[in-house]
């Protein structure tokens, strides 16, 4: 009659067992999982604003990098007409890179000189002497940026809810 009782590894074993787990061990099982479950999915918004606000961040980088590499490689007398107008506004999508259509639109860059004296006579340098003395081979420009689809986004005095990022940046003379 025991012929059909299968073997592990040289052990008896009968395959059903009168003993069970017992209330208390599966009371105790199902609240430690039901902790682990709600301890995860109360970290979810918190990864989730984490992994918005990265992806932002990056974006601003992307945006910030691509108008100073486009100054940089621009003519230096008008460094890509922002001389002649004073300001440029750029518009980007939200992988941070040129909208090609209003439609795209998620991030609004200003670009200005931060002095206006700067055009002609170059950027102020400290000096030990005492004095300033001015680099007419460097430029400090100001580049500001709005998660906004409005290209008429006022910069100078943004609605309280709207963030808007500063950065500035020196733009070298390049070529002779």
């Amino acid at each position: 009659m025991n012929a059909n009782i299968p073997t592990v590894s040289g052990h008896q074993f009968k395959p059903f067992s009168p003993h069970g787990f017992s209330l208390v061990e599966v009371v105790l099982a199902v609240g430690i999982m039901a902790l682990g479950v709600v301890t995860i999915l109360g970290l979810l918004p918190h990864g989730l604003e984490m992994s918005r606000r990265t992806a932002n961040e990056q974006a601003e980088t992307r945006i910030v990098d691509q108008i100073v590499g486009e100054l940089q490689s621009s003519d230096w007398a008008s460094l890509g007409g922002l001389l002649d107008n004073g300001e440029t506004r750029l518009r980007f999508d939200d992988q941070g890179l040129k909208a090609l259509s209003p439609a795209l639109t998620t991030y609004v860059a200003r670009v200005t000189l931060t002095e206006g004296a700067e055009r002609n006579q170059g950027m102020l340098l400290p000096s030990n002497k005492g004095g300033a003395e001015r680099n007419k081979n460097l430029r400090r420009v100001k580049i500001e940026v709005a998660a906004t689809q409005s290209n008429d986004f006022n910069f100078d005095n943004a609605p309280p809810a709207a963030v808007v990022k500063r950065f500035t940046c020196l733009v070298a003379k390049m070529r002779p």
